[in-house]
């Protein structure tokens, strides 16, 4: 069967080199603050801003390039910090990040998020992705990751799986806070004098 033409030129743009070259950059980005500028505050509880070259990558690139960038980072950040075996529920989070950042910007604002009074969007997508990754995907893949290494029955999940949420109501709200006010900056400053013009090559 063959591909539809459209397709073929969305998968060509998807991949283009321009858009490798900025996955690499932020998949860089991830490892830098999941792995060296981040905080293990207990088996379950990180305290980091990595998500925010996820949401930027979403954004920016797309739901695919988003998840493209969510994995490899993962992946990579678990292989270069000595962790051992790659847990893929662990990236449950981020891969979600990436996504919906993705399908928040392109078929729900059906924005590039460029322009000033699209600041509140931008804003909107960070804490929205935020609370879904802190408290749904990410809590899940945590406390999945949690029973497996501590060699609980599956039954305590339920139980570890409140601890690991009230442990979150901690800091998880002042770090989405954060990562909302530093992509709304970021992509203000950055999209439409650099991002969109290497965009527009694609």
């Amino acid at each position: 069967m063959e591909r539809n033409p459209n397709q073929k030129t969305s998968l060509r743009k998807t991949f283009s080199t321009q858009n490798l070259v900025m996955m690499a950059a932020l998949i860089a980005m991830q490892i830098i603050l999941a792995r060296f500028l981040s905080i293990q505050a207990s088996d379950t509880l990180r305290i980091s801003f990595e998500s925010i070259p996820v949401i930027l990558a979403g954004m920016w690139l797309g739901p695919i390039p988003g998840a493209i960038v969510a994995v490899i980072a993962d992946f990579l950040g678990t292989i270069l910090s000595g962790y051992g075996t790659w847990f893929p529920p662990l990236v449950l989070g981020p891969l979600a990040v990436g996504v919906l950042s993705g399908v928040s910007t392109k078929y729900i604002f059906r924005s590039p998020l460029a322009e000033t009074k699209d600041t509140w969007k931008v804003a909107a997508i960070a804490v929205v992705v935020g609370i879904l990754n802190s408290f749904v995907f990410g809590l899940v893949g945590s406390t999945l990751y949690s029973c497996i290494m501590v060699k609980q029955d599956i039954t305590i999940f339920w139980i570890l799986l409140g601890t690991n949420f009230i442990q979150r109501l901690a800091t998880k709200p002042l770090t989405i806070a954060v990562n909302a006010v530093v992509v709304t900056i970021v992509n203000r400053a950055v999209y439409k004098p650099v991002v969109s013009h290497l965009l527009s090559r694609a």
